[in-house]
């Protein structure tokens, strides 16, 4: 590891500074190296208003390095203490005999070099207009629709749990799902889904997303032992979430659930700015310690135009196993109350239960692995609401269709408001019921429901605005809906069925 360490310095002393005069290691610009499983991480620290024009340094540190026998990958980041306006005035000026280290105080190459920087900017710099919402410069990740941040202004309030079972929420109402774990100093998506092993790479200096009950899914703590502590400064963990994000194969998916780290900082902020978001859920507990840091979370995500989706109160309620007596232990309906007082909707109560705790703690998220429980049924609901609500606040919204029981049960008519029509039968809505569609939890493991012949729909049970629920005579009820599942099934009939019975035949079941 040592000699390692010293081959990654001697090669990073071949990249020239920011101004071709010296090498980033003597100039000390370098810091933080990390050497963990074959991969290197190191840190290299420039003027913050010069960093787009310095990329091409990074890439050239990020290659010599790669080329070292034994090193699996390498992420380099470009840091900046602040702001260089407010740099110059919080940092005393080195003396001119400081020493070039990586650990010492800056060359006076360096602060001449970040002076410049500063001057040239400031004749150019707009000056700041009134207080008014940040305009977010992002950019989109290859094959992902949507993306979604799951934030709390606090730690404690079951957030990764709500944001594991949420992305799972959201498959089983039809949608290809996948969540990054962005919270780099207490990555929790490996133990939550249960997946264990590292990413492979996938070749053009990416890497294959890990997979577990269907989902899509990337964590530090795949990199990382989950005993090893991280830590790195802020601007070293938006660049390694920047990778995790548009460095791996993510594949087509409708939605990409991101796990925020827990509060309303810097690395936060960074997130909320440069990830291509299309909107936030906030997470609390009903209690008035929980809420008053959730309002933060809203305004962060206001403050950089992000669309809030709503917030959903984690630990709502207890209902005791033995007497199915409730208790309120943190107080209820608080995250209600906050959600009318601001405007922002309601997504649903999540209650208090040791099934979520203990499948958790296993790995086995209760949407995946008990789908007929009350918890799940609250995830499903959430995730439609949520979904709802994101095709809203990107135009695509779908006012609720007519529906109505036809041929005795046998079938359903579907009028749409842009008045096509459609008739779905009971037994093809069984069979492709998006909490059936998910047994199983991949395509490879999906459990194909076969012998639904004769199968009729006994009741429809509205679920808000934004779905139905479908009571079937062999009595499933727990397949959720939604406009959007219902309309795509409408206009995929033919093939969908087709896809359906090949899988029968291919599994020698029948009808």
């Amino acid at each position: 590891m040592a000699d390692l360490k010293a081959e990654v310095v001697e090669r990073l002393r071949r990249v020239k500074g920011p101004d071709l005069d010296g090498n980033i290691v003597d100039l000390g610009l370098v810091s933080d190296i990390l050497i963990k499983d074959g991969r290197v991480y190191f840190s290299i620290t420039v003027p913050a208003a010069r960093a787009e024009e310095l990329e091409p340094l990074r890439g050239a540190a990020e290659k010599v390095v790669r080329e070292i026998e034994g090193v699996a990958g390498v992420v380099a980041v470009l840091t900046a203490e602040a702001d260089p306006g407010q740099a110059a005035q919080a940092r005393p000026r080195p003396a001119p005999q400081a020493a070039a280290s990586s650990n010492g105080r800056e060359h006076p190459r360096v602060t001449e070099a970040r002076a410049r920087g500063t001057a040239g900017d400031a004749a150019h710099r707009p000056s700041p207009g009134p207080a008014t919402a940040q305009v977010r410069q992002t950019q989109g990740v290859p094959g992902v629709k949507h993306i979604v941040a799951v934030a709390s202004g606090k730690g404690g309030v079951g957030k990764s749990t709500v944001a594991v079972n949420l992305a799972l929420g959201f498959q089983a109402i039809g949608l290809k799902a996948g969540i990054l774990d962005a919270d780099i100093y207490g990555p929790s998506q490996p133990r939550l889904l249960g997946i264990p092993g590292k990413p492979a790479e996938a070749g053009g200096k990416k890497l294959a997303a890990m997979e577990g009950y269907g989902l899509k899914a990337m964590s530090m703590g795949f990199m990382v032992d989950e005993g090893t502590p991280i830590v790195w400064r802020g601007p070293m963990v938006v660049g390694a979430l920047n990778q995790m994000l548009r460095e791996v194969l993510w594949g087509d998916l409708d939605v990409l659930v991101i796990d925020m780290p827990p509060g309303t900082g810097d690395v936060q902020l960074t997130i909320a700015q440069q990830v291509p978001l299309a909107g936030a859920v906030i997470v609390s507990t009903p209690q008035d310690l929980a809420l008053i840091d959730a309002r933060k979370g809203l305004a962060m995500f206001r403050k950089v135009n992000v669309p809030l989706l709503g917030i959903v109160e984690n630990m709502s309620y207890f209902i005791a196993p033995d007497t199915g007596a409730r208790y309120d232990i943190f107080g209820h309906g608080g995250a209600k109350a906050e959600a009318e007082k601001l405007g922002v909707p309601f997504l649903g109560e999540v209650p208090l239960t040791i099934e979520v705790r203990e499948t958790s703690d296993a790995g086995r998220p209760v949407t995946a692995t008990a789908p007929e429980s009350p918890s799940a049924q609250a995830f499903r609901e959430i995730a439609a609401r949520a979904w709802a609500e994101l095709e809203k606040a990107t135009g695509r919204g779908m006012k609720p269709p007519k529906l109505e029981i036809v041929h005795g049960g046998e079938a359903l008519r579907v009028a749409f408001a842009t008045r096509d029509e459609h008739e779905l039968p009971a037994e093809f809505l069984r069979v492709l019921s998006p909490s059936a569609e998910v047994q199983g939890h991949s395509k490879e493991q999906r459990v194909t429901v076969a012998g639904k012949k004769s199968v009729k729909i006994r009741e429809l049970r509205g679920v808000g605005n934004y779905a139905v629920r479908i009571v079937f005579d062999d009595g499933h009820d727990t397949g959720l809906f939604t406009w959007s599942y219902l309309h795509m099934l409408s206009l995929q009939k033919d093939k969908r069925w087709a896809e359906y019975l090949a899988e029968l035949k291919a599994k020698g079941l029948s009808r």
